[in-house]
Order: C-alpha cells, then structure tokens, then sequence
C-alpha cells in the first residue's frame, strides 16, 4: 500500500518540499512530506520522499521551502527534478491570509508594538538587517560539504562534526 502512495507522489509534476542538508554542488536534496491512509487504524500519517533537484541560480539554502518541477529529461540518474521557485526563504514565513510576516506564532509588527509600549531596546531589525548568506566563507559555513567524523585523525577538517 505504501508503495503506491510514493510512486502518486513520484507522478507529481510540482511538489513542495523543503531544503535538507547534503554535499551537493550545483543541486539540492528537497524533502517533500505526504501523507498515507493506514487502512487498519483508519487514520492519515505523515511521511516525506526525499528528491535531488538541479538548482540553476544557487541561491537555495537548507530550510528554504522550494517548488520543485520534474525534469522532462533526466540529467543523471539521481536528479529527477529541478527548482523552480523559492516560497519562503528560512525563517522568513508570511501569513497566507493577511500578507504579514510572521515571527514564531506572532506578527512581526504585533511584536514591534508590544516592545514599542515596554520599552525594549536592542531587539532584532529585520528591516535593516542583510540577506541571508551574507557571512559565506567567513562565519556561515553552510555552503561547505558537512560530514561526520568517525575516527580521530592528526589532521583537522573544519567541515567535519566530530562524533
């Protein structure tokens, strides 16, 4: 039965999903979430299909949501799908039905109010502050290949997270 469900979500030719980290260059792994009827326990459950999509623009960091498109050919076995659009960009979600952005489970501006009235000082500004991916190379390393580190070695891998 399960298999089934993944080979509907395999037909999809637009799939939403979201960025997962990989060491892929010039692509990008989407997690695309569905979810599955258990005909025993009557009830729906989640369960997510991983995709490796061409991203042309370099421009897809982990925790993007993105739409992907299927490819009409393959360029390699792996890559069957290619990104066509970034919705939200990590951390950066609006609220469908006002057009708000949203902070956590509060509006941005609700929270600007509310520290307006308290006096708080020294808060994030998100109006001022850069794009995301700003300190590449020098202090935000997710752009580089992470692995995790089995064995001590003499020599030490920046990229690697010790176990």
């Amino acid at each position: 039965m399960a298999k089934n469900v993944v080979a509907g979500v395999l037909k999809n030719s637009i799939l939403l999903g979201q960025v997962v980290p990989s060491n892929l260059q010039h692509a990008v792994k989407v997690q695309v979430p569905y979810f599955f009827f258990d005909e025993g326990l009557k009830a729906y459950f989640k369960k997510t299909q991983e995709f490796i999509a061409v991203d042309h623009s370099n421009e897809c960091k982990v925790g993007d949501v993105v739409l992907v498109e299927k490819l009409a050919k393959q360029i390699k076995t792996e890559i069957t799908h290619s990104v066509s659009q970034t919705v939200y960009n990590f951390g950066d979600i609006q609220d469908p039905i006002s057009g708000e952005m949203v902070e956590g489970t509060e509006y941005r501006t609700r929270k600007e109010q509310i520290d307006a009235l308290f006096g708080a000082t020294n808060n994030f500004d998100y109006k001022n502050a850069p794009k995301r991916g700003w300190q590449e190379g020098k202090r935000d390393f997710t752009d580089k290949p992470v692995y995790r580190e089995w064995h001590v070695f003499d020599d030490v891998d920046p990229y690697s997270i010790r176990n």
